[in-house]
């Protein structure tokens, strides 16, 4: 399917945090001139479950409630998958400390929340005025081709919200491949939104600070 395809997968993103803790290898190399030593980066830290809904609430301009509800038992982030999403739960089991790793179904958790907030979002703007997709017809039969200026706007507009700058070239290259589906068809406006949204909104670069 053309979002196992295209969207960054979580597994890779959630074992870089094992890579990190071992302090990266690295070391120093002779390259025959001067010696060059690699750069390292602190730990990784992902985020867990309340900094991931504030951080979509921020972004997406969603109220608490909007960014993820199991089926009207819950909030996913705060009750329902918490505990696979980093926190604590003293009452009821007596985990009085967050897990100090991820769960297995953490990045399926990870993946849902982002998936409930895009689409959550998506319904919004497309039943009302826009806060997010504005230059985006959500009620078009087809996603604008990633020649228009609608496509570039709209990607500008979630790298911004989610990741705090511009795409890339590359980036706008890649996502111009979900205005269309596995067979070359155009998908819908409201499709190209979720999807272009949920595969910011599952990158490392969202999920890690």
């Amino acid at each position: 399917m053309i979002m196992h395809k295209l969207v960054h997968s979580l597994v890779p993103a959630l074992l870089l945090v094992a890579g990190c803790r071992d302090g990266g290898g690295g070391g120093s190399e002779d390259t025959g001139a001067e010696e060059m030593q690699r750069a390292q980066r602190g730990e990784l830290q992902w985020k867990r479950n309340a900094a991931l809904q504030q951080d979509l609430m921020r972004a997406l301009e969603l109220p608490e409630d909007r960014v993820c509800n199991e089926l009207g038992r819950g909030s996913c982030t705060r009750e329902i998958h918490h505990i696979s999403l980093g926190g604590a739960d003293p009452l009821r089991i007596g985990l009085y400390e967050p897990l100090p790793d991820t769960l297995v179904s953490t990045p399926i958790v990870l993946e849902r929340v982002v998936m409930s907030a895009c689409a959550n979002r998506a319904e919004l703007d497309r039943g009302g005025s826009p806060a997010v997709f504005v230059d985006l017809d959500l009620a078009a039969a087809a996603a604008p081709s990633p020649d228009d200026k609608e496509f570039t706007a709209t990607v500008t507009a979630l790298y911004r919200r989610l990741l705090s700058r511009d795409p890339e070239p590359h980036e706008l290259t890649t996502l111009g491949e979900l205005t269309v589906d596995d067979d070359g068809k155009p998908v819908s406006a409201h499709d190209f939104a979720l999807l272009a949204c949920f595969a910011i909104g599952t990158s490392t670069e969202f999920l890690f600070f």
